[in-house]
């Protein structure tokens, strides 16, 4: 009986280690809420943390974007630029050299009328100054006389031409590209406008 009584207390002893009281099961489920709402505020502030990181790197990125862009764009209007004073330089030195072998034209085509080979000559030159651009005015005698791209050096009468008309070249003209190198220098035809006969007045005298 005695061995009967000691299983009693171990067994009373085990039943009641494992049975707790509301107090202390009221403690764990606290303890338990409170490590879970602990966790959760570490994880709010690890987020709060992490996106102003994103933030600025997204920040970042958008503004070494936009540098980029518009540097890029700067880049294209300076080859522009730059590409645009190239061409109005050398158009510049052509016309600087058209300018200066006008008169070596000039002479070949006062001669070309006395010697074949002058007139050989003045056709190459010519031939190679054309591929640069260069072109005659067309002033040939009966024009009309166009004072943008002619120059009228002297008047005169000639009933074979019409009023204001080219009545002479006296030098050839030549255009560059389109714009005038040198106007042509001729002589302008004026005819006389006849006079315009009085009306008579036939109204009766009174």
């Amino acid at each position: 009986m005695a061995e009967n009584v000691k299983e009693g207390a171990i067994d009373g002893k085990a039943n009641n280690a494992k049975e707790s009281t509301p107090q202390e099961q009221t403690a764990a489920q606290n303890g338990a809420q409170a490590q879970d709402t602990h966790k959760g505020i570490k994880n709010i502030f690890a987020k709060q943390k992490e996106t102003p990181q994103k933030e600025v790197a997204v920040d970042k990125v958008k503004e070494l974007t936009d540098t980029l862009q518009r540097l890029q764009a700067e880049f294209e209007n300076y080859q522009k630029r730059n590409t645009k004073q190239n061409e109005v330089f050398r158009e510049y030195a052509n016309a600087k050299l058209m300018e200066e072998l006008l008169p070596v034209l000039d002479a070949l085509e006062s001669g070309m009328a006395h010697s074949k080979d002058l007139a050989i000559v003045y056709e190459q030159l010519f031939g190679i100054l054309k591929k640069n651009g260069l072109a005659k005015i067309d002033a040939k005698k009966g024009k009309e006389f166009n004072h943008d791209i002619m120059e009228c050096l002297m008047q005169e009468k000639n009933a074979e031409c019409a009023d204001n008309s080219v009545a002479q070249v006296m030098l050839t003209g030549y255009l560059l590209n389109g714009k005038v190198l040198r106007a042509a220098k001729v002589s302008v035809n004026v005819l006389e406008k006849e006079k315009e006969p009085a009306q008579e007045n036939n109204k009766e005298k009174k």
